[in-house]
């Protein structure tokens, strides 16, 4: 006979042995050209959430094809692919140049995406300046921006400040501004540079270039210069774990088996 005793200890056995499962979270997300005007420009912003395992780049090795059609174009697409299954969106401005949705200086814009808090627990990030030949700005350490815990939770709202210093040079391209995306100074082809990522000293060299939307650069970040800003928070709200509704199907059997023993006694 099913005791009353043995429906407490199913009742406690569910609980307990089946772990609680996270639903998926929202995050919004922001991105900022914190430039002043006749700064530089910015591509849309690449961003991954993935379990930090994606490491597009490392610095003081060669760019891959996706990071340096990034650093080159502001080509996002090999990145995406790269990422694989991790959650991945491209922030857009809403302004930019006509027909090309760059974060002119001082612009932002905000999207949300649907993340997994137990895959989805690393941020990573990549740009491309404008107008440059071959210079990005991203993460080298993929898990250098946590989002959600290992146990699935949130960890808070992060705020990334990115200066003239984060600035990397893929090493594809000489830094000459011949041909380089959205430089109208000069059409002369590009010189392959065949080197590997690395920081750069100094952005003065694009003081007087000439974009494609008729602006000029006048003015540059230098290495403690905020040049853009990330800001990542929780939209959604925290989800029941899934061991709760469990929990209430053992109460629920619990409750079943102390009618029957008490009708049968």
């Amino acid at each position: 006979m099913f005791s009353l005793t043995r429906a407490r200890s199913l009742a406690a056995a569910i609980t307990l042995v089946v772990p609680g499962a996270l639903a998926a979270e929202t995050v919004q997300i922001t991105f900022t050209n914190e430039q002043e005007t006749g700064g530089i420009y910015l591509t849309p912003l690449f961003a991954a959430f993935h379990d930090g395992s994606f490491d597009y780049f490392d610095a003081g090795s060669s760019a891959s094809a996706a990071t340096q059609a990034l650093a080159e174009g502001g080509d996002a697409s090999g990145l995406i692919a790269e990422a694989g299954s991790a959650a991945t969106g491209v922030i857009t401005a809403p302004g930019g140049f006509p027909g090309a949705p760059v974060f002119d200086p001082g612009e932002s814009a905000t999207i949300t995406i649907d993340l997994d808090p137990n895959s989805d627990r690393f941020f990573t990030f990549a740009s491309m300046l404008i107008p440059t030949n071959d210079l990005f700005i991203g993460n080298d350490d993929a898990t250098a921006f946590e989002i959600f815990d290992a146990a699935g939770l949130f960890t808070g709202d992060l705020n990334i400040s990115i200066f003239g210093s984060n600035v990397w040079d893929a090493g594809t391209e000489l830094n000459n501004n011949l041909d380089a995306a959205f430089n109208a100074n000069n059409p002369t082809p590009r010189t392959a540079e065949n080197g590997v990522i690395s920081t750069l000293a100094s952005l003065d060299y694009l003081l007087g270039q000439t974009t494609v939307a008729g602006t000029t650069i006048d003015s540059v970040p230098g290495a403690n210069d905020l040049l853009a800003s990330i800001q990542i928070s929780l939209v959604a709200p925290v989800p029941v774990p899934a061991s709760l509704p469990i929990l209430g199907s053992g109460l629920g059997l619990l409750a079943f088996f102390g009618r029957r023993a008490r009708r049968k006694t």
